[in-house]
């Protein structure tokens, strides 16, 4: 059943649609009247999903592309293909939470954690800021985490500008903190960047054992679905999907950006994040990089 419409129809690019929050997502704006266009690396387990939520919602309005974060030619394949769009909503979901203790790399020989929730975001804003462009306002969301952090559970976040695809002392947690903490660089400066009617913020799904599972194995993938699903401090997916909502779409959030958000308001980035001059370091480095491989 489609939910009433409380704000006019956007064009949602959401990446990553295909599963856990992301498909909750998009089923949830395509329900309220959305043209939600959605990305999936496997495009029969993306087709899946759309007709799925096309059988609950006959009337959405729903487009699958392909989209593999972790190959800079198939972030550019996309934005060719949204080349002539005007875009409302740019929503950065996908990522990996990698749990191989050797390190891997992407097709362009990225670490992969940095690669895929970083530096394949980085590169698809830059070729989609026209699309974005051509609405009257717009808003780039990315989600970080809470756990770049100093002093969040496990590894320390730690990142090395001389050694960022740490090739020196890797560790998964960190990798994944590092990448948290470089979303949050990437987002605030480029909302230092952009015009005032292009928003930019972090958000933090907070802990939503059912996705975080997916990611996880054996006893840890247990203990996710069977225990801290009943913490109290735990997110439902189907809550952790509105507050992306909200990101997206809420009026409220006209014209506020650079700012951190969970649970629909916002919270504390660490001061590491809110560094400028790190922010600006990230950014000539992530430039730097992204353009020498293509």
């Amino acid at each position: 059943m489609m939910q009433p419409m409380t704000n006019p129809p956007k064009t949602i690019l959401l990446t990553g649609g295909n599963r856990g929050l992301g498909r909750a997502t998009i089923e949830l704006l395509a329900s309220q009247g959305h043209r939600v266009l959605f990305t999936a690396r496997d495009l029969t387990s993306g087709q899946q999903t759309l007709e799925a939520i096309r059988a609950r919602h006959p009337t959405a309005n729903l487009e699958l592309h392909a989209l593999d974060l972790a190959s800079l030619s198939s972030v550019r394949a996309l934005a060719t293909r949204l080349h002539d769009l005007t875009l409302d909503v740019l929503f950065h979901n996908a990522g990996v939470m990698q749990q191989s203790p050797t390190r891997r790399l992407t097709h362009d020989g990225f670490e992969e954690t940095l690669g895929v929730n970083v530096l394949g975001p980085f590169l698809l804003t830059q070729l989609l800021r026209p699309a974005l462009e051509r609405a009257p306002v717009a808003r780039v969301v990315g989600v970080s985490s809470r756990l770049h952090l100093p002093g969040s559970r496990g590894e320390p976040v730690h990142f090395d500008f001389d050694d960022p695809m740490l090739e020196r002392g890797y560790h998964p947690e960190r990798a994944y903190k590092n990448s948290k903490l470089a979303m949050l660089w990437f987002l605030f400066e480029l909302a230092r960047r952009v015009p005032p009617r292009i928003t930019v913020n972090g958000v933090c799904p907070g802990l939503v054992p059912l996705t975080a599972a997916e990611s996880t194995h054996g006893f840890q993938k247990w203990v996710m679905r069977n225990v801290l699903v009943h913490m109290p401090f735990a997110k439902s997916v189907e809550e952790a999907a509105r507050s992306f909502a909200f990101m997206a779409t809420d009026p409220s959030l006209e014209g506020v950006t650079g700012r951190f958000f969970g649970e629909q308001k916002a919270i504390d980035a660490s001061p590491d994040a809110r560094d400028e001059a790190k922010a600006r370091r990230f950014w000539d480095w992530a430039e730097g990089v992204v353009a020498k491989r293509i």
